[in-house]
Formats: structure tokens, C-alpha cells, sequence
């Protein structure tokens, strides 16, 4: 019985280690350029829209779930260009929203 949970455990063993070297051998992701941050933010835009005056099932879930993808985005796409962005991983409110989608106008940044 011994035995064969030692063997067990080797197999384990052999089948998790190159898992685990393939783990720390991966290259850390590159940020995305500013360029495809406003690119995906603007795809992200016209699909809030298209869900707000769709008439699909389950528009609530759908229409917080997009607000959350854009607004992570938006995020995204002002950190890329070094505008201060609020502490958080959620939805924004509607004024925090507004300041950022500004501060990237202002800045000379549209989507």
C-alpha cells in the first residue's frame, strides 16, 4: 500500500512539475498601446450603446456587465497615458466617468 502511494505521489509529481516550470518561464504581458486602449474603448462605447436601446433578455445584467468593461477600459487607457485614475476595481460613478472621459479630451486623447 505504501508502495503504490509512493508511486502515486512520483506521478504526481512528474506530471506537475513541468506545469510548474512552464508557469515561471511565462513572459510578463506588455501593457497595450494607448492607440488600442482608445480602439477597444470605443468598440466598448458603441456596444453600451446598442445594449441600452436593445430589447434583449436580461438587460439589466447586460447593461451593468458593459458599463463594467468600459469603465475598466477607460481605466486602462487613462493609466496608459498618465492620467490619475480613483483607487478601486468596480463601475465608477457617473462623476468619475465624466472626469476621466474629460481629462482624456482635455488631453488630446478620443475614442
Amino acid at each position: 500500500m505504501a508502495r503504490s502511494l509512493a508511486m502515486v505521489a512520483m506521478a504526481l509529481l512528474g506530471a506537475v512539475l513541468p506545469v510548474v516550470v512552464a508557469r515561471r518561464q511565462r513572459r510578463i504581458a506588455e501593457p497595450l498601446a494607448p492607440v488600442l486602449l482608445g480602439l477597444e474603448l470605443a468598440r466598448l462605447a458603441e456596444h453600451l450603446r446598442h445594449v441600452e436601446e436593445g430589447n434583449q433578455p436580461n438587460q439589466a445584467e447586460r447593461l451593468a456587465a458593459s458599463t463594467l468593461a468600459y469603465d475598466l477600459a477607460l481605466r486602462d487607457y487613462c493609466r496608459s497615458v498618465d492620467l490619475p485614475v480613483p483607487e478601486g476595481h468596480g463601475t465608477l460613478s457617473r462623476s468619475q466617468r465624466f472626469e476621466l472621459e474629460s481629462a482624456l479630451l482635455a488631453s488630446g486623447h478620443d475614442w
